[in-house]
């Protein structure tokens, strides 16, 4: 196989990843948990496939498959510039995708973190809402918050 179809199973490859990470973005932003299993495990296949491709196209170069997309370069640069270029764009722009997510699941766990924290204050100072809508003392529970 020539390092021109190589580059150009990773670039389709890649191009799927980031369409991948499109929807996770778009599912993180939004708020919608559910959506994202079924993205993860489609993105953990995508990376499994990808790693395979690196691996794959590293080898044919006689490069452990370990190598970084830099030491990569000068490898391909001259041979396939073109085809490198896609992939190197490409992986450029997952790995932003990427952090932008992380960032989203961080603001996310902050978010989730801080709601855990008014909980357990409220339930520190045994005053909880009851079924009414309305705070009630646990160690009262005849006694309304909002009653003399």
């Amino acid at each position: 196989m020539s390092l021109t179809v190589r580059l150009d199973a990773l670039a389709q490859e890649l191009s799927a990843f980031i369409s991948l990470l499109e929807q996770e973005a778009a599912a993180l932003a939004a708020n919608q948990a559910d959506a994202l299993t079924p993205l993860i495990e489609q993105r953990e296949s995508a990376n499994r496939r990808l790693a395979a491709l690196w691996r794959d196209l590293t080898g044919a170069l006689g490069l452990p498959g370990a190598t970084a997309l830099a030491g990569l370069r000068e490898h391909c640069i001259g041979l396939a510039p073109e085809g490198w270029r896609q992939v190197e764009e490409m992986a450029r722009h997952a790995e932003r995708l990427n952090r932008l997510n992380s960032r989203l699941i961080d603001e996310q766990l902050r978010r989730t973190q801080a709601a855990v924290q008014v909980l357990r204050s409220a339930a520190g100072s045994r005053m909880l809402y009851g079924a009414d809508g309305r705070m009630s003392d646990l160690l009262n529970p005849n006694r309304s918050i909002d009653s003399a």
